[in-house]
């Protein structure tokens, strides 16, 4: 490099001021890299031993036209430290990759494909989107990532369906919003006998709900690819469940689900809801923004306000608990 381009970077380009930045340039990189790596399953490919360009091309479907450009992303990868590259094949290297790859860390991965899928892409469009009023929707959305990332909630969810079976064993129940179907199996390993139906507007979260029914051999939930505002009837269930779910209904429209819920509750029957609250850690606030920016839903409630609509629902007796110490992720139990 010659002195006069030197000279030119340091005190024309303030070049010391990317330097300082390029541990964060990298970071970015590198977990851009290894989301990609892992929903598109060349972490689990490599987690079972080295492989090569063609076969990688072959496991991830990738038509021969797009070797180059196959090759040229798992350079990247190489460059970034995540991937190891030796004799014509690739290996895992790095930390990130090696640590999410593992099948008991598949939860994790999902909540780090979350950030890095929709977090980081509100924080970074955020402005634009607002300018161009270009809202997301629910298909920008993977439902199968969303369902298994949600599953780090399922002790914090366990706890609250404790609560609301603490003084009574109801014997129908309607969980809206079955998400992978954890929670079916929870009630049903803890309520033989009860009548449960389960209903989600997501076809792909209700296939995914069912194998997770057959793997543990339940045939008797009803479970149904439908919205909620499409039920019908009165006085219907003892208990009615919404699981990290209600903000995938506009403001409007929540008056409208409790009401609901409201209506289909028999007297004395119970609404049990958990859900993100505002005013938590940085991922529930970048969780906010994304429902803040999209057509699914709104944002996301307020302790207080969601207590005073459940009282103008109907609800005679509402409480709350903090589920999560130090998080505003809270359980609301209300008695019709």
């Amino acid at each position: 490099m010659q002195l006069t381009t030197l000279k030119k970077l340091i005190f024309d380009k303030n070049i010391f001021a990317f330097l300082r930045l390029g541990k964060q340039v990298d970071t970015v990189y590198r977990t851009s890299f290894v989301t990609a790596a892992n929903s598109s399953g060349l972490l689990n490919s490599l987690n079972q031993g080295e492989q090569s360009l063609i076969q990688l091309q072959q496991q991830l479907t990738i038509d021969d036209t797009k070797r180059d450009a196959l090759e040229a992303w798992l350079e990247c990868g190489v460059r970034l430290g995540e991937l190891g590259f030796r004799s014509g094949r690739y290996r895992l290297k790095g930390k990130l990759s090696r640590h999410l790859a593992k099948q008991e860390n598949q939860i994790a991965a999902a909540m780090f494909e979350e950030a890095i899928r929709y977090h980081y892409d509100a924080l970074l469009s955020a402005p634009v989107r607002m300018k161009q009023d270009k809202a997301y929707q629910l298909s920008d959305q993977d439902g199968k990532v969303i369902a298994q990332s949600s599953q780090i909630l399922e002790p914090f969810v366990e706890e609250a369906i404790e609560w609301s079976l603490k003084h009574t064993q109801p014997k129908a129940i309607l969980e809206v919003g079955c998400g992978a179907g954890k929670y079916l199996v929870y009630l049903r390993d803890r309520l033989a006998s009860s009548e449960i139906t389960a209903i989600d507007y997501q076809a792909d979260v209700v296939a995914q709900a069912n194998q997770t029914l057959l793997q543990n051999n339940i045939k008797d939930i009803d479970l149904r690819h439908q919205s909620f505002f499409d039920m019908q009837g009165e006085s219907l269930y003892d208990l009615i469940t919404l699981h990290n779910n209600i903000y995938y209904f506009t403001e409007e429209q929540r008056q409208t689900v409790l009401t609901q819920a409201h209506k289909l509750l028999k007297p004395g029957g119970q609404l049990l809801m958990t859900t993100s609250c505002q005013g938590g850690s940085s991922a529930i606030t970048a969780l906010n923004l994304w429902f803040s920016l999209s057509d699914v839903g709104g944002a996301l409630p307020e302790v207080e306000q969601l207590k005073q609509s459940l009282g103008q629902a109907g609800f005679a007796h509402v409480n709350s608990k903090r589920l999560m110490p130090g998080e505003s992720y809270f359980a609301f139990l209300a008695q019709k």
